[in-house]
């Protein structure tokens, strides 16, 4: 068996432990002591997750006295709402969910999201654990504290800066994904490599058919773990996007545009975030400090993920105008995330109107050549 890992990440006011490891959802109520949690337990889930790992759940946790209730929420980035959260409050206070009481969020990045904003919310704070099934989720959204809901004008517009008090990350579960989310969670690991670590890039091409098409094992533990303690340090030194945090946005403000235009339902986050990264490479080489060989390098890379993405009806106009209603806008500059070199990001600002049409006419292209 696969040794555990184990990481403690910090913050502002205090930090929390991440663990990643197999079969640990077993040992969920041995980890909860660790952070004192007292009153009731919240899990907010959907009913595929549920089905898989409730009963688990709840079963290691009834026989520890802890007692349960259970919110299922639909599953799809397009019930990552405001009335979703207002929903699922309702829920919990109709239920007796105390402020003395733990949300334990169990499911990918839409659960994960939506269930991190309402703890943020109930009765101004109560206690949160992450147990993350998809990989995205895992790398992604379970690490950095970030919460949110999405707004019709784009995507995670409305949330908090919250952290939790536990992250477990239970590689078996990554058995139950299909492939596209595999690649999807791949896409957001080789995002950390690229702005942060080359040798961690290096590792996730060599290794990339064996994590696209096998679930558990060691490689997956190394592979999570080196993501987390990247973003771990990032958000360490810049835990509310102040400065240096923005660079874990590389390949998102395209890939966010492309979500939105295209539909939650046609596109996967992490598809998304390829062709952003791919616009992206082709922004820091083009009018950046990227060299021609690791742009080159790094096109090659992407174009070796094997995903099917229809862009024909893209408008480049369209996708530019939606990139001017992104999150990352401030003072209305728009802060466009960049390559320096493979390992190294930087950002920058005002990137002529042409240039970001341009890099979505190259993605129709390339895209289209590859179909």
């Amino acid at each position: 068996m696969s040794e555990a890992t184990h990481i403690t990440i910090r913050h502002q006011t205090g930090n929390y432990d991440l663990h990643v490891g197999a079969s640990l959802l077993t040992e969920l109520p041995k980890l909860l002591e660790s952070i004192e949690a007292s009153g009731p337990v919240g899990i907010i889930t959907n009913n595929k997750v549920n089905a898989l790992y409730g009963a688990i759940l709840r079963a290691g946790l009834k026989a520890a006295g802890v007692v349960t209730r259970t919110i299922l929420i639909p599953d799809g980035e397009e019930y990552k709402t405001l009335a979703s959260a207002e929903q699922v409050i309702s829920a919990l206070i109709a239920q007796g969910m105390e402020r003395s009481g733990t949300i334990i969020t169990l499911g990918g990045g839409v659960t994960t999201d939506l269930g991190g904003f309402v703890a943020s919310t109930l009765y101004r704070g109560v206690k949160l654990v992450h147990i993350p099934t998809t990989l995205l989720a895992m790398v992604d959204a379970a690490v950095g504290g970030k919460t949110g809901v999405n707004h019709p004008s784009g995507k995670n517009l409305i949330g908090s800066f919250y952290q939790p008090e536990l992250v477990v990350i239970d590689v078996n579960t990554l058995a139950s994904l299909d492939y596209r989310d595999r690649v999807s969670g791949y896409a957001e690991m080789l995002k950390m490599g690229a702005i942060r670590d080359h040798e961690y890039l290096d590792l996730l091409v060599a290794k990339m058919d064996e994590l696209l098409n096998s679930s558990t094992g060691e490689v997956w533990i190394q592979a999570i773990t080196r993501s987390c303690e990247l973003k771990a340090e990032v958000v360490e030194a810049d835990e509310k996007e102040a400065d240096l945090r923005r660079i874990l946005n590389f390949g998102h403000t395209l890939g966010h545009a492309l979500e939105t235009t295209l539909g939650y339902g046609e596109i996967r986050h992490g598809e998304a975030v390829i062709l952003g990264m791919y616009g992206a490479g082709w922004l820091s080489n083009q009018i950046g400090s990227l060299s021609d060989i690791e742009w080159q390098e790094f096109a090659q890379i992407l174009l070796r993920i094997p995903f099917s993405v229809a862009l024909e009806s893209i408008d480049p106009s369209v996708i530019e105008q939606v990139t001017r209603l992104d999150k990352k806008m401030a003072n209305a500059q728009l802060n466009f995330v960049l390559l320096k070199k493979l390992g190294e990001a930087e950002i920058k600002a005002n990137i002529p109107v042409v240039m970001i049409k341009l890099a979505v006419d190259v993605l129709k292209n390339v895209w289209k050549e590859t179909q």
